[in-house]
């Protein structure tokens, strides 16, 4: 690791970029703008002072070993012989490491820009091994977390305050296990799928909102309950209603109808047949194990207490979880989801600043407003935004209804809408045409998997972007919500540049640095978007060299490809910086 002479074990380096590989694969699935960040922290715990005390693997590390020079005050019990068993390494120990990571890395600089989680340690070769993953704190700050850790009901049993929360708490675990694999043959940090691991961090989450109703007993059958339930029909109609989560008895809820004997929640079709009597005022009272029967919230709820929780069947397949109206975990077709804004404003406003060079604050906000009503039409819509909507409503006239110029509101949104067809409008909310059916070219950038609304959409973007400016919304009626172009996010080209420029000094340096070498063509492969030609032919002239210089030394070797231009890279992909 960084900051030594030698290597905890021969494989490290492949096990931190595999953890940082696994984490990208996880977390961007569920939230691009998290940027996740994984580097490993050793202690060593064996009587061996020859060896150093701290390592790190830490990839563009803004971290250094004396960052966490503290750990040696920190009184220990000298391991007489290590097994390689976490068990010979006491919990008070760990626990104290624990908490002394956590509050180095709160207090340092990087802690305004991100959070950190560890997880806890695998015993290697008589170190201590953390993983630390770090997220975006601006974006963790946009989940509705809450506050308490514990069970209002024990006050001792540990539970996740969110399900961002749990996803982490599930990635760490499974790095944990992996670390403790016997050869890196079967080092792997995703044993399960993708898909696997979140349905374990909802299953995860579900249990905190479980152990709201204080029952004590199969507090694991909620999240699978939801799912059957939410899948089944009555006489052929879907499921729609409201489920409370609570404690027996809960004083902020009221029974207007009491069954004589409970329903087991796992009593699935008995559960959605009741489930039809429900509606915006009765709702199912539960306390996740049982349904007492049919009731409404009363009097204010104290949500400070965390003590009810809301299950809402949208539709077919569809469910989420809601605090104090809150949103914390939607779940469509068993695949759960972080839940944010069905369509992200960052994003939105940003794209529409990259194709509309110039275009004012006020009309971004009011094609947002816009633009958020039509993200409520259920069968689905398609808003082009286009600086040519007056023509291309002329053009596609016999295709469409073409209307007198009126200026959209949210109102009117709703009404257009509610009819097939996109919506054609300019970046000054002047619609020119409703109920369009969009023509466009045959396109490589389909998606066999989604619906002809979305494939449409591509075509005719693909058919209309070289010619102006255009952004189009996609609302599919699954409730999947695109926007194209789907640009990638701005990057600063200083710093693309500076790792061009560490590059060119392993060239002219007399010693080899394999290590580094790897670090920065790692940085190069995930950014290989953003290259101009130039940048792309400079790279590889140096990567060829390197490869030459370093045939014999010791190292992990990887190979590399060549980087080639992308063709839709341009300036705007570039962030603007200060001098």
């Amino acid at each position: 690791m960084m900051g030594c002479n030698n290597l905890i074990w021969e494989e490290q380096l492949h096990c931190q970029i595999s953890l940082q590989l696994a984490a990208e694969e996880l977390f961007d699935s569920l939230d691009e703008r998290l940027y996740p960040k994984v580097f490993m922290i050793g202690v060593r715990v064996n009587n061996e002072p020859e060896k150093a005390f701290i390592h790190l693997e830490c990839k563009d590390c803004d971290y250094c070993v004396r960052d966490f020079i503290s750990l040696q005050s920190i009184p220990k019990v000298i391991l007489p012989a290590p097994k390689d068993s976490d068990s010979e390494v006491s919990a008070y120990l760990t626990n104290q490491y624990l908490a002394e990571i956590q509050r180095i890395l709160r207090n340092h600089a990087k802690s305004r820009t991100v959070e950190s989680f560890i997880s806890n340690p695998a015993y290697i070769n008589g170190y201590l091994v953390f993983v630390v993953t770090e997220l975006n704190k601006s974006v963790m700050n946009t989940y509705y977390t809450l506050t308490k850790d514990y069970s209002t009901a024990t006050k001792t049993q540990k539970i996740s305050r969110s399900f961002i929360e749990s996803i982490i708490k599930t990635y760490l675990n499974a790095s944990t296990n992996a670390l403790k694999a016997k050869s890196l043959s079967e080092f792997k940090i995703l044993s399960k799928s993708r898909d696997e691991l979140v349905s374990s961090a909802a299953h995860d989450f579900m249990k905190t909102v479980s152990a709201s109703g204080q029952n004590g007993h199969n507090l694991h059958i909620l999240y699978d309950a939801c799912n059957t339930i939410s899948s089944l029909k009555y006489e052929g109609e879907e499921g729609l209603g409201k489920m409370i989560i609570a404690r027996k008895n809960h004083q902020n809820i009221s029974l207007t109808i009491a069954l004589e004997e409970p329903i087991l929640i796992k009593d699935f079709r008995k559960v959605r047949k009741f489930l039809e009597l429900a509606d915006h005022k009765n709702l199912l009272i539960s306390d996740s194990v049982y349904i007492y029967g049919l009731g409404k919230i009363t009097g204010k709820y104290n949500h400070h207490e965390e003590s009810l929780f809301v299950i809402h069947f949208t539709k077919h397949f569809h469910w989420e979880v809601l605090h104090h109206h809150k949103i914390m975990l939607s779940v469509a077709f068993r695949m759960p989801s972080l839940y944010s804004e069905q369509i992200n404003k960052e994003k939105f406003y940003s794209t529409l600043n990259r194709v509309f060079k110039d275009i004012e604050r006020d009309r971004l906000n009011k094609l947002w407003e816009i633009t958020i009503e039509a993200t409520n039409q259920k069968h689905g819509t398609i808003l082009v935004i286009t600086n040519a909507a007056k023509e291309e409503a002329e053009r596609l006239s016999e295709q469409s209804f073409k209307v007198k110029p009126v200026v959209l509101n949210r109102s009117l949104m709703q009404q257009i809408t509610s009819i097939d067809g996109a919506v054609l409008l300019d970046t000054n909310c002047w619609c020119y045409g409703i109920g369009v059916i969009l023509d466009g070219i045959a396109s490589s950038y389909g998606d066999s998997s989604r619906g002809a609304r979305l494939n449409s959409a591509i075509r005719y973007y693909e058919f209309m972007e070289k010619k102006t400016g255009i952004v189009l919304v996609v609302i599919s009626e699954d409730g999947m919500i695109n926007l194209i172009p789907e640009l990638k996010p701005q990057v600063m080209h200083s710093n693309i540049l500076k790792k061009i420029e560490e590059l060119r000094l392993l060239v002219d340096a007399e010693y080899t640095d394999r290590r580094r070498f790897n670090i920065i063509m790692e940085y190069f492969s995930q950014h290989n978007f953003y290259f101009s030609e130039k940048e792309c032919n400079l790279i590889n002239g140096l990567k060829a060299t390197l490869e030459h210089k370093y045939r014999f030394s010791d190292g992990v070797k990887m190979i590399y490809d060549n980087f080639e231009p992308n063709r839709k890279m341009n300036s705007s992909y570039y962030l603007n910086e200060v001098n």
